[in-house]
């Protein structure tokens, strides 16, 4: 029996624990992705076994792995659900005062600085919405792309991340070098970049930010004192110390105040940084997917 037959049988609900448990590779994470119980998921995946007759996930050490079978399923399972979000969303005007969610992945920094004006102009326009938010984590590019298919609505990453998708710009920003707001420096010299200690965040797959990697391309071997994933907490580990750290403008000007970090200017002027909403070509003609687009577009942020 060909895979697409088996996927015809199954119920929706069973073909959407599929589709999360494939992603997730983890009974908890996949019953907290579609907001069910870990019992009901758990379930779910028993009536899979027994349907395909295959484990589909198998543990290997600490981790789950996809049997070959899953593997096969995961593309025919992606266009099948992407055609039922079509025949589901056919119709043709988008219905302010109808009960949705927007689903989203997006890093700490841009889910504090432009979400909650997104979110307060999207309650405006439909305030029967919910918005839900779900952080990249360690997600390699890959797995975010795939993530983008009948739960994901879109998500906001910085451009380099993701190939091939339609996208909106979002919020422009500046790589900066930043310091404890007492710090007498009024500006950071070479010398200064080599012998001071280090503040860095690693993101996506253990990777440095983009403007970390501009500093070592210069030749800085910085003396790492601190490393962390992210960039919300760096200014817990600046504040009070003689660190310098890279960072975002945008985070450093709206929290450096209440934070007490401040920019201080460098010997070298560091890469700007531009972040866009990405979404899946399935969602291009859904009605409030549009709009939900045309409320991200008016939202922009510039320098």
């Amino acid at each position: 029996m060909s895979e697409s037959h088996r996927l015809r049988r199954l119920d929706l609900n069973l073909l959407r624990s599929l589709d999360s448990l494939l992603r997730e590779r983890n009974v908890s994470r996949a019953a907290a992705a579609i907001n069910v119980s870990q019992p009901v998921m758990s379930a779910a995946l028993a009536r899979l076994r027994r349907h395909f007759d295959d484990e589909l996930l198998v543990r290997r050490d600490n981790r789950y792995e996809l049997t070959f079978l899953a593997q096969q399923l995961r593309p025919v399972l992606t266009e099948a659900l992407e055609a039922v979000d079509r025949v589901a969303g056919g119709h043709t005007a988008f219905d302010p005062d109808s009960e949705f969610q927007i689903s989203v992945i997006c890093g700490e920094v841009v889910a504090a600085i432009a979400l909650p004006a997104i979110r307060r102009r999207m309650v405006e326009g439909a305030p029967n919405s919910t918005l839900r938010v779900t952080e990249p984590s360690r997600m390699r590019s890959t797995e975010i792309e795939s993530s983008l298919t009948s739960e994901m609505d879109g998500v906001f990453l910085p451009h380099g991340w993701i190939r091939h998708l339609e996208s909106i710009d979002v919020l422009d920003d500046q790589w900066v070098f930043a310091v404890a707001q007492d710090d007498p420096a009024a500006a950071l010299t070479m010398d200064d970049l080599g012998s001071r200690p280090w503040l860095v965040a690693q993101v996506g797959d253990g990777e440095y930010a983009r403007g970390m990697q501009q500093v070592l391309a210069a030749g800085v071997r910085p003396r790492i004192d601190v490393t962390v994933t992210g960039s919300m907490s760096m200014p817990f580990f600046l504040r009070g110390t003689d660190r310098v750290a890279v960072m975002g403008r945008r985070l450093v000007a709206e929290m450096g105040d209440l934070f007490g970090v401040r920019e201080v200017p460098g010997p070298m002027e560091l890469e700007h940084i531009r972040t866009a909403f990405w979404w899946h070509p399935s969602r291009r003609d859904d009605p409030t997917h549009r709009w939900f687009r045309d409320l991200v577009a008016g939202s922009r942020l510039s320098t």
